[in-house]
């Protein structure tokens, strides 16, 4: 029986004659990141480090929304939880993860109104149940998730719901690896670019980074077949010493991306600098509410003022984020760190590094 079209990028024996071949290719030592928390799962779930040859390290890089979330945003999610007035709505990724003083879960458990959703659709539908609360929604996200909360921000305006808003802490991938490649200390020879981000981007968004670095790159999927090409792809690029950006999602990304996406994100939101966890602030890479939706913005309608604070002490979130350790070369992994006690946000979301090791990795 002929396998199906979506069998094929699960076939065994397709990855092994993957394998094969990059056994065969590969002779340099190379450092590859994915920029996908997705991907990085997929990496540990289908033990695809384990079939590597030696000279292959994988990174995982900044692409876990929730990892990249800068301890100061997460204190301002608990300040606005602590707001009797507010019904404080979220992905659940984002409860567990520890602030400077508390996470959202133990507000939560503390009596705060702390929501767990599933679409940011949910937190305007119970502000409409709820017109004498505010509503915030806790925006954390990358490309993927942009548009669908600047829809949720139009209709809210175009149905009057005025007791919402959102905190953004939107970013930007392309910037991040700009970053990553500016960074001393930080060696990579390859990137495993996001497939469910470069659906709305599109290849064309990381021209300008592959053009300034000449680094080989690939977009992929999230199936074996489809990392196992995209490690091909770059042992060969690297091998021949001819850098290419490549396709290889062609069934769901396109060069120019989702166009409709991109022009609603950008009626709503407009580029700002962004603080991220363990890099630091990045030029352009933040996503913030234009002028004529300030009313939807919360640290604005809150008047916020959260201070500077550090990450926690010997939490490597931040290096691990950035491909300099692996989770466990960090000191609290698996003793002070683990997924029911997390000291760092690597440890707590379905996308961290720390949770996919600690998982797949014992």
């Amino acid at each position: 029986m002929s396998l199906t079209y979506n069998q094929e990028f699960k076939d065994p024996k397709i990855s092994k004659a993957l394998v094969a071949r990059i056994r065969e290719k590969s002779t340099r030592p190379l450092r590859l990141m994915e920029v996908c928390g997705t991907h990085t799962m997929a990496i540990f779930r289908y033990g695809i480090r384990s079939v590597l040859p030696d000279t292959i390290t994988l990174l995982s890089g900044p692409g876990c929304p929730v990892c990249v979330t800068a301890q100061k945003d997460i204190d301002a999610y608990v300040m606005l939880a602590r707001r009797s007035d507010v019904i404080l709505t979220t992905f659940g990724d984002l409860m567990k993860v520890p602030g400077s003083g508390a996470s959202l879960a133990a507000e939560k458990a503390k009596g705060a109104d702390v929501r767990m959703v599933y679409s940011i659709f949910d937190a305007l539908a119970i502000a409409k149940e709820n017109p004498n609360r505010e509503v915030v929604f806790c925006a954390v996200g990358f490309e993927t998730t942009t548009p669908t909360i600047a829809g949720a921000v139009l209709t809210a305006k175009a149905q009057g719901v005025d007791n919402f808003s959102i905190y953004s802490a939107n970013k930007l991938t392309p910037p991040a690896l700009a970053a990553l490649m500016e960074t001393d200390g930080v060696e990579i020879d390859g990137f495993i670019l996001p497939g469910h981000v470069s659906v709305i981007t599109g290849l064309d968004a990381f021209a300008p980074t592959f053009e300034k670095y000449r680094i080989p790159s690939v977009v992929t999927g999230f199936e074996p077949v489809d990392i196992l090409k995209a490690v091909l792809k770059l042992v060969e690029q690297n091998e021949s010493n001819a850098p290419r950006l490549v396709n290889a999602y062609t069934r769901a990304v396109a060069d120019a991306g989702n166009p409709k996406a991109r022009v609603i994100m950008g009626q709503v939101f407009e580029k700002a600098d962004a603080l991220w966890r363990g890099i630091g602030t990045i030029p352009n890479s933040g996503m913030v509410l234009r002028e004529s939706f300030y009313k939807f913005d919360a640290a604005r309608k809150f008047d916020l003022s959260i201070p500077d604070t550090r990450e926690p002490t010997g939490c490597d979130c931040g290096r691990i984020l950035m491909g300099l350790k692996r989770p466990d070369q960090c000191r609290l992994y698996k003793k002070a760190c683990t997924p029911m006690h997390p000291v760092g946000p690597c440890m707590v979301s379905s996308e961290g590094a720390c949770a996919a090791f600690y998982k797949y990795s014992r």
